[in-house]
């Protein structure tokens, strides 16, 4: 008896029909595996903000400052940051240099880009997707990174979240206390005469819905927060409304972690922003208003509601 084999014609079918099966499958297993990191951004965020609230239980009720810093334009003054702070203090320890994709203090889908390489992230959606390594020394263009041993910040952090920080450096601004969800503490003399000090949660009107960390790089400029904007700093790295996918053309959405410690995804052209620049103020109410999430501390106050 001769052994049967298969016919070429048979052959060319079954490699049709895996052809087909590779197909169907590659788009699916591709989105699994941009949800699993999505999910694992989630729990690095949540393992952080309440890491922050570790923080404010031990420090009667303040905030760790977005970096601490003397003076308005903060040349020739290093600066801390809010991850080094909470690195060395024991609260998310791990972080580090070498060890971004491991990092307590960093997104899986973070981009090996530093974001804030010249001062701004400009129109780039990479580097807002980045990381800024702290400490740091603003050199007026940009940052050098430092250590501060006498501080205790002996080693470079590299951060790959957005702190929803006060954070007016570079020149005399007016200072509003309590006003976001912490600030660059020791900044001032501000063109009214005062200085950003330690946030108290006792400013907090809903936790809930106040952001505390986000997706992206650096801190402030609260204004441009949407997908898209010239400097915006929230990066927009998992899947959003509008698309599959995390790009400019095809939408995408941050990981946010809030006062109160939970987390939760926000559209890139939902985020809340603040007033300034072009922003038409009765949009920025509303984004801010009605039990959304919001960028301000007392909304309400803030945006003489």
């Amino acid at each position: 008896m001769r052994p049967r084999a298969f016919t070429l014609i048979e052959l060319l079918v079954v490699i049709a029909v895996i052809a087909m099966l590779v197909g169907i499958l590659l788009p699916a297993l591709g989105k699994a595996r941009l949800t699993a990191k999505a999910t694992t951004c989630m729990g690095t965020l949540r393992g952080a903000g309440q890491a922050l609230a570790l923080y404010n239980a031990d420090h009667r009720d303040l905030c760790v400052p977005s970096y601490t810093m003397t003076g308005v334009t903060g040349v020739g003054v290093p600066l801390d940051g809010w991850g080094p702070i909470m690195d060395r203090d024991g609260y998310l320890s791990g972080a580090g240099r070498e060890t971004l994709r491991r990092s307590p203090l960093a997104c899986p889908e973070a981009i090996d880009v530093p974001g804030l390489a010249e001062g701004q992230t400009g129109n780039d959606p990479d580097n807002a997707r980045g990381w800024m390594e702290w400490s740091c020394m603003r050199n007026g263009a940009g940052f050098d990174t430092v250590t501060i041993p006498e501080r205790g910040f002996d080693k470079p952090v590299r951060v790959a979240y957005w702190i929803n920080g006060d954070n007016p450096i570079g020149s005399a601004a007016v200072v509003t206390p309590d006003l976001y969800y912490t600030g660059s503490v020791g900044y001032g003399p501000g063109s009214n005469g005062r200085y950003i000090t330690y946030t108290r949660l006792s400013a907090f009107v809903r936790p809930s819905t106040l952001i505390a960390l986000a997706d992206g790089v650096y801190a402030g400029r609260q204004r441009d927060n949407r997908l898209g904007a010239t400097n915006c700093r929230i990066g927009y790295r998992h899947p959003g409304k509008s698309g599959s996918g995390v790009s400019r053309s095809s939408g995408g959405a941050a990981n946010v972690a809030f006062a109160d410690g939970h987390v939760s995804t926000i559209d890139g052209m939902e985020f809340p922003r603040a007033l300034g620049g072009s922003n038409d103020p009765a949009e920025v109410i509303e984004e801010n208003s009605h039990g959304r999430p919001t960028v301000y501390a007392n909304p309400e106050k803030a945006l003489g509601l």
